[in-house]
Order: structure tokens, then sequence, then C-alpha cells
């Protein structure tokens, strides 16, 4: 783990997050994160401002803390969670690898499609140990959106090949904008913003649904199927996983620890920008997928962005003299864009590896 923890020329420990770095606690500190709090998110949107605001503090002390948690009482139905693990199973199950290649990545002008798995370790972005299509957001599924006309950006199977998939996958995006929404207020309540103080910076979001495959077994590698440790760019990730413990979170301890699937829960992330927001108060927090289990594992995660031109910076409230702004103004759709090439290595673009921290550590 020496590329995300490192000691200080002081001799203390610290652990990487998307943004910068944080200092180790000795697993004995009362802040030391062991498991991951699960919060009740019913009375989110209860009509008694109180009420709200206590459910705000508390995934905002969760954000700070460990920059994971799990929501429960979510309001998307039981149903929705099922028809979308049958849809992402159908989907990798029933298309030929050579049908899942027509709707290859490379070929596509943003980030969506399909991304095959690759065990050459020697790609810039190294070997990829999963499978996984991705679709963008898209107007006429936006329940907030008055805009009812597909941006034509995403790749569907023939309805003829996968009759009600294209239905059902949109059917659940509706339903975690919907969530995600939900979340973003009360992140503002719960720092004593006004409820909607961050409405504006996702009205049309630059958002990835992506549906997952991790095999049980791996062709030409002994290498379980995984995802590298990494942060996530965006807000916020609204994560649907399945039965098989995979999930795990880099603590402030410096220790891995498991996300283990709780039924009827989603897994809630901090991404980068969401931390560039409150200037590295809240954690964007490392974590990995490790499938050990030798059985086919499925996860639906919810990258929500912010709109691409709205521009990322520091919050006031949150920049002082003891604690001034740590990262660098930029838009939201160059950050992530930037992010990405780094990351899935399309050809033709050219990798930033500038920080954009103001005061670059280590």
């Amino acid at each position: 783990m020496a590329d995300i923890l490192r000691t200080t020329p002081d001799g203390y420990q610290e652990v990487k997050t998307g943004l910068g770095w944080r200092k180790v606690l000795p697993s004995t500190s009362s802040e030391a994160t062991t498991q991951l709090p699960v919060i009740d998110i019913s009375n989110g949107s209860h009509p008694d401002l109180e009420r709200r605001k206590a459910v705000a503090k508390d995934i905002c002390n969760a954000a700070i803390k460990t920059g994971f948690f799990y929501v429960s009482n979510h309001g998307i139905p039981d149903s929705t969670v099922e028809s979308i693990f049958d849809e992402t199973r159908r989907f990798f199950r029933e298309l030929t690898l050579e049908e899942k290649m027509g709707f290859d990545t490379e070929k596509h002008e943003h980030y969506y499609g399909y991304y095959p798995i690759k065990l050459d370790p020697k790609q810039p972005a190294g070997a990829k140990l999963n499978e996984s299509i991705n679709y963008g957001y898209e107007p006429s599924v936006d329940p907030d959106s008055a805009d009812q006309q597909n941006n034509g950006d995403n790749w569907w199977p023939l309805k003829d090949r996968l009759p009600g998939y294209e239905t059902e996958v949109k059917s659940y995006m509706s339903e975690v904008l919907r969530l995600s929404r939900r979340l973003l207020r009360l992140f503002a309540l719960g720092l004593d913003l006004e409820e909607h103080a961050f409405d504006y910076l996702a009205t049309r979001p630059y958002s990835i649904l992506k549906l997952a495959h991790y095999p049980g077994t791996l062709p030409g590698t002994e290498e379980p199927s995984s995802i590298r440790p990494h942060t996530d760019y965006e807000i916020l990730t609204i994560l649907l996983q399945d039965d098989i413990p995979s999930l795990e979170v880099l603590s402030n301890t410096g220790q891995w620890i498991q996300a283990k699937p709780i039924p009827g829960t989603f897994v809630v992330n901090i991404g980068d920008t969401l931390a560039m927001l409150t200037n590295g108060l809240f954690s964007s927090t490392m974590h990995r997928v490790r499938n050990t289990s030798q059985r086919a594992r499925y996860s639906v995660p919810f990258f929500f962005g912010a709109n691409q031109e709205a521009v990322i910076k520091a919050l006031d409230t949150c920049v002082t003299l003891e604690n001034p702004a740590k990262f660098q103004p930029m838009t939201s759709g160059d950050y992530i864009r930037r992010s990405l090439q780094g990351v899935y290595s399309k050809p033709n673009t050219e990798i930033v590896y500038e920080t954009i921290e103001i005061r670059a550590q280590g």
C-alpha cells in the first residue's frame, strides 16, 4: 500500500484520499472507523425541518469521518432493485462478447458503452479484471427535468434482443437521480446552508449508471476479479451490491474494512467533487473491490456528478485563515474528463498528471 499510505518526515502516518492526505488514527481512537454507519433517511423528507436537519447532521458526520455510509428507508421500491439486478444479469449472461463489443467504449465520444475484461497489466491504466456497461444522463428519464428529449449518447441493445431492458434500466436511473438530489439537499442542510443551496449544481448532471460483472474466475489468470484502489470523481456514488462481500474501504486507521452487503440498503460514498466543495472537510475515501468468492458478483453503482459547466470551488464557509483553499477551482466537466482519461486510457486522448492541489503534498 505504499502509494496510498505514507510516513511523513515527522514520523506519523497518513492515508491517501481522493484529494490530499489524512492523518492515520490509532485503532483505539474514538474517531477510528471500524465499520460503516447505517443511516435511516426516512425523515430526510419529513415536513418538520428539525427532523430533516437531524438526518442531515448524521450523513454529514459520516461524510467527514468515513466518507462512506449505508442508507436505509431510501424510498426506492424493492421491485425496482430486483429488476435492475435481473437486467444486469441478462446483459452479461445473454449477450455474446461479440455483441457486447458492439458497444465498445473506445468507439464512443464519451465514457459510455462497454468495458471488457483486459488482463494485460502493461496497459496505461493497468489490467481491468471486470466487465461493465456505462449509461450517461438522459433528460427524458430525469424526474426533475422539463426536457423530455433524449441526448442520443447512450447505446442500447436491440429491443428484440433484450426485451424490456432499456425501459427497466431507465426506470432505475430515474429513481437514483431522485435519491441523489435528496441526499444533496441533506448535505446542504447538514452544512448549515439553505436546503436547496446545491440544487443549481446538478440540473443536468454529468452522471453515469454502471452495470458491472465480476466473474467468479478469470481464464488466463489466478487473480480474483477486482477493481484497484481508487476514489470516485463525482459528487457522490450510490452503490447497489448483491450478496457477495467484495467492496473494501480504506479506513482512517489505514486498514481495509469490508462494506458487507446489507439487504434493503445502498452504500453511499463521497466523491472528489464534494470533497473539493467542502475544502477537504468531507472525505473522498479510497476503496477497492476483490471478489474472492469464486461466484459471479454483480453491482450497480450510480455516479452522480455536477453539470459539466459548473465551477467547483471551495465553499466560503469551509475556507478560513487556518484552513485556506486547498484546490484549484475547475469546471466539473474538465475535472471528470481528465480524471477518466487517466483511468480508462481511451485512444488519442491526453492524460493530464498535474495535481489540482494548490499546495501539492508529497
